[in-house]
């Protein structure tokens, strides 16, 4: 039995050693197969991951645009009752040149694909300009030429001017001063000072409330008292309002009068703009002013106009620029690659030269310097559940996008200018 045993146990052994030694030489022949099946494996993985990654920044992206679209809805008219009341900006009365453009409400130039993207995009305002002349100027019945439509953060960028205007005036010696040399009550870390420069690019750590957002938008000033701002944060891109609101702060006190009327009397009057109106709390948003205002202030960036900041400035606003890990930007409808300057922005694919001043609602003024195109678009954002709309183009700006590269104007029927 113990001798059956044992050749039972040999033989045994032998099997297992045979199966083995079988099993290796098979695993050796298929070895190539089975990474071959294992790499595609993890590439259709990698692909349903990347397209998984893909489709939740596409739905956040929307999402976000939906926001906006909302949002802007229930600010974009001067008597929201989440708003102050706008204080006047006299402006200049138009001359005889300008009454004329004014009064040519629709087209210089017959388009018909501007005209079908006007009514398919909640747009209240729209002018196009190309080398100094008006070709297409539109407006929605309520629009009130765009003094009705809230700017929002375009506001923005005219604070970025003013503070141009500051240096140019004497009151501000550069932009890289701490906000402490104009706003003492404001304490900063030692050694890491925030300058007019942070505030500009938000990247000044600023941690503030929301309570703060809905008093200024009131007409009250902050609820946080200056000297209790934290500046504690990180200090890479982070959009926060209230950085344009102590820039407006720096600006009415050195010059000691309020926004409304430092807009009238720096911008406003010298480029002989119409009347419009602005709150003066906020310093971040909501200025309402007509299209062809916003057109003059764009035409500035292309030296066509007579220059009331330096030329250094406004290059500076464009060039200084970051591009945050993930910032959402309306025009280009996505939240990578996109550029901030000093609230002038970039990024549109295969468009390096084009930049542009944006607001909540896709307010824009687009400037295209290669062909001497500045396009201003007021208004609002339809809901994706218009399906009409054109919230399901490739991009919600298409038409505007072919007319900035264009060389030459609209096709159709053009009126000589």
């Amino acid at each position: 039995m113990r001798g059956y045993g044992c050749d039972d146990q040999d033989h045994s052994v032998a099997n297992q050693n045979g199966a083995e030694m079988s099993v290796d030489r098979v695993s050796t022949r298929m070895l190539p197969k089975a990474l071959q099946r294992r790499k595609i494996i993890i590439i259709s993985l990698t692909g349903v991951l990347l397209a998984a990654i893909s489709f939740t920044a596409t739905l956040r992206d929307g999402a976000l645009l939906e926001v906006n679209a909302h949002l802007n809805d229930l600010m974009t008219s001067p008597h929201s009752f989440l708003l102050a009341a706008p204080a006047p900006i006299a402006g200049s009365a138009l001359g005889e040149d300008e009454k004329e453009r004014a009064s040519f409400k629709k087209t210089a130039a017959a388009n018909g694909s501007l005209d079908a993207w006007f009514e398919r995009s909640q747009t209240q305002a729209l002018i196009v300009q190309k080398n100094g002349h008006i070709v297409y100027q539109r407006y929605s019945p309520d629009a009130g030429d765009g003094r009705n439509v809230n700017a929002m953060s375009m506001t923005k960028a005219i604070i970025a001017i003013l503070v141009g205007v500051a240096i140019d005036d004497g009151f501000i010696s550069s932009e890289h001063d701490s906000i402490s040399q104009y706003l003492p009550q404001i304490a900063e870390r030692a050694g890491n000072a925030v300058t007019l420069r942070d505030l500009l690019r938000h990247t000044s750590g600023i941690e503030t409330a929301s309570q703060d957002i809905r008093a200024t938008l009131k007409g009250h000033p902050l609820r946080t008292p200056l000297s209790e701002i934290s500046f504690n944060g990180g200090r890479s891109f982070h959009y926060d309002n209230i950085n344009y609101h102590i820039l407006s702060l720096v600006l009415t006190e050195i010059y000691k009068r309020p926004l409304n009327q430092l807009i009238d009397d720096k911008l406003w009057k010298p480029l002989g703009l119409e009347g419009a109106s602005i709150i003066n709390t906020a310093g971040y948003c909501c200025l309402f002013a007509t299209a062809r205002s916003w057109l003059a202030i764009g035409t500035l960036f292309l030296n066509q106009e007579r220059q009331l900041v330096s030329a250094s400035w406004l290059e500076k606003m464009i060039e200084d620029s970051i591009i945050p890990k993930s910032f959402f930007v309306q025009a280009t409808g996505k939240s990578k690659g996109n550029t901030y300057g000093y609230h002038v922005y970039g990024g549109l694919p295969n468009s390096p030269d084009v930049f542009w001043i944006e607001g909540m609602g896709l307010q824009l003024v687009i400037i295209n310097p290669q062909t001497k195109t500045v396009i201003v678009r007021l208004g609002g954002i339809p809901s994706l559940l218009n399906i009409s709309s054109n919230r399901y183009d490739d991009s919600i700006i298409s038409p505007l996008l072919d007319i900035l590269m264009a060389e030459t104007r609209l096709s159709g029927d053009t009126i000589a200018l």
